[in-house]
C-alpha cells in the first residue's frame, strides 16, 4: 500500500517582511476595499486582490473575475502578472494575494497552484508574501520554494528531460 505523507513547508526560509512589503499588502488591501464599476451580468463580487511590486518601486494591482463557466474565471495574480508585463523593462520582486470576504478584513493569502506556476515563469527571482494559517503571522518567501518540481523543470529545448 502506498502512503503518501504530506510535508510542510517547514524546509522555506520564512523572510521579515520590510516596510514596502507591508505597504504592498496594504495597497492590496485598498484595492480590494474600493466599490468597482457594476457591470451587466455580474455574477459575483471580486474578492481576492494581488499586488506586485515591481523593481522600480511602482505597485500593481488586479482583481479576481468570476465567470459563469468556472474555468473560465481568473484568479488575481495572473491579471496582475499580465499589467506588470506590460513592462518590459521591469522585473517582478514581490507577490501578494488579499482575500476580503464581505464579512470581515482582508487577510493574505497563499496562491493556488495555477499561480505558484505562473509566478514562478514570470518571476523566477521574486518573493511571495504568505500567512500561517489560523493566524496573522505574516512573512516572504521565494516563489520557487512554493513550486517544487516546477513542470518546467521537466522540459529542455522542446524536449521532456
Amino acid at each position: 500500500m502506498f502512503v503518501c505523507r504530506r510535508e510542510g513547508p517547514q524546509s522555506m526560509q520564512k523572510i521579515e517582511l520590510s516596510n514596502l512589503d507591508h505597504d504592498l499588502i496594504a495597497a492590496a488591501a485598498a484595492a480590494i476595499k474600493k466599490p468597482v464599476i457594476q457591470i451587466e451580468n455580474r455574477k459575483a463580487p471580486a474578492l481576492v486582490c494581488a499586488a506586485l511590486r515591481l523593481d522600480d518601486g511602482e505597485i500593481v494591482t488586479a482583481l479576481n473575475m468570476t465567470a459563469d463557466v468556472g474555468s473560465l474565471s481568473m484568479c488575481a495574480e495572473p491579471q496582475a502578472i499580465a499589467e506588470a508585463n506590460r513592462r518590459t523593462d521591469r522585473v517582478i520582486e514581490t507577490v501578494v494575494a488579499v482575500y476580503y470576504p464581505p464579512e470581515g478584513e482582508p487577510k493574505v493569502i497563499p496562491p493556488c497552484g495555477r499561480c505558484r506556476e505562473i509566478i514562478t515563469d514570470f518571476s523566477p527571482a521574486g518573493f511571495v508574501i504568505m500567512r500561517d494559517p489560523g493566524t496573522d503571522n505574516l512573512y516572504k518567501v521565494r516563489g520557487v520554494d512554493l513550486l517544487p518540481y516546477k513542470y518546467g523543470d521537466y522540459w529542455q529545448d522542446g524536449r521532456l528531460i
